[in-house]
């Protein structure tokens, strides 16, 4: 690069960056400044250096619940309702419980932005979008504010099944303004059921006006900023355009949780009672399998809640939350659980009536090694 280039580079690049600088596009300004670094990187090292320090610290240096409250949140024109939910700081009860394999994917977006000055010395823009995938009650949502929570950051999440308009130009409208406020702020916005709106252009069902809308989608996310994480998450993979996969910079797939990641929802769901359940742990965890890390928690509460308020041992409540499982499930679902029901301490009678399996069945399984919970509950047989 000539010195005449390089001044014409720089005299231009002024220009343009007083530009978008008055009309407040913070976000622009950061991609043309990237560019321009890129551009200079060889012929003006210093300057360059310069630039990618400035954007590696800019998005921690403003002050991230003043940006998250700063600007008005997009509302219906209409119903002046708000068209997101704002979060911050987040708060969680318990971290989510994912597969190793998950986590590693999740830890490395989350490193990405606590080393952006590695990254934008390198020539690399951190993970801007990223895509999850999976069945209901896995962990999507509680990842994405996971990871908001460990960046320090706003969770804005946008639910599409909720935003969509009967007027479908004015959805369009809406999701503009709400991606256009997530763009001028340091967040994590979540885009939830993405296939609300995200799906295949081929459906003979859709008008015109929606499947314009999923080109208008892929466009921002396309031209999505590095300052901002974009989050989508959809239950419901296969109906999404073949092209949105194409768009996200990473893509997670959750899968039904496996029996170690089970034990261990288990575990954290029983809470101050997983002591009395460890001896039943892997045992419940096979017998949960299928189930989501949502619907596991779920259950461990009713059987807590029902230990408290019915005044009933736990391992009563646990076989009364099996029973109605068992007394639609097949055969061999059944017998499957026959050693875990002979080990409870509970009466026989109690067992079948519970549970559909005959007396005589769980007496053959009455070898007295199974583990058990502690029980008050005297055998009324």
């Amino acid at each position: 690069m000539t010195k005449t280039d390089e001044s014409d580079i720089k005299g231009d690049f002024i220009v343009h960056l007083a530009r978008l600088g008055m009309a407040g596009k913070s976000g622009d300004v950061q991609a043309y400044v990237r560019r321009i670094a890129k551009k200079l990187s060889k012929a003006d090292a210093a300057l360059t250096d310069s630039l990618t320090d400035l954007l590696s610290n800019q998005p921690a240096a403003p002050n991230a619940m003043r940006e998250a409250t700063a600007g008005f949140v997009p509302v219906d024109s209409d119903s002046r309702l708000a068209l997101l939910r704002q979060e911050f700081p987040v708060s969680l009860e318990v971290d989510p419980i994912l597969d190793a394999d998950i986590a590693e994917q999740l830890e490395q977006i989350i490193a990405e932005r606590q080393n952006l000055s590695s990254l934008e010395k390198a020539g690399l823009p951190p993970t801007r979008t990223v895509l999850f995938s999976g069945p209901p009650g896995v962990g999507k949502t509680m990842s994405a504010r996971w990871i908001a929570k460990r960046l320090k950051r706003p969770l804005l999440t946008l639910d599409l099944a909720t935003v969509m308009s009967s007027f479908l130009g004015k959805t369009g409208a809406n999701i503009r303004l709400v991606l256009d406020y997530a763009k001028s702020i340091d967040c994590v916005l979540l885009l939830d059921e993405l296939d609300a709106i995200a799906k295949k252009r081929d459906d003979d069902g859709d008008v015109g006006e929606l499947k314009r809308l999923v080109t208008v989608l892929l466009q921002e996310i396309d031209e999505w900023p590095s300052r901002s994480l974009l989050v989508a998450a959809t239950n419901h993979a296969e109906l999404l355009d073949p092209a949105v996969w194409r768009r996200f910079d990473d893509v997670v797939v959750f899968p039904l949780p496996d029996s170690q990641t089970r034990a261990q929802v288990i575990s954290v769901a029983f809470d101050r009672d997983a002591n009395a359940i460890q001896p039943l742990l892997n045992t419940l965890a096979d017998l949960w399998e299928g189930k989501s890390s949502s619907d596991i928690t779920r259950l461990a509460r009713w059987i807590r809640r029902r230990t408290v308020i019915g005044k009933v041992p736990m391992e009563e409540a646990l076989l009364e939350t099996i029973g109605r499982d068992l007394k639609l499930a097949p055969a061999s679902d059944r017998k499957k659980l026959l050693p875990l029901l002979a080990g409870l301490d509970i009466a026989d009678r109690r067992i079948s009536a519970a549970t559909g399996i005959s007396r005589d069945t769980l007496r053959k399984y009455r070898t007295g090694n199974a583990p058990k919970i502690s029980s008050d509950m005297e055998d009324d047989d």
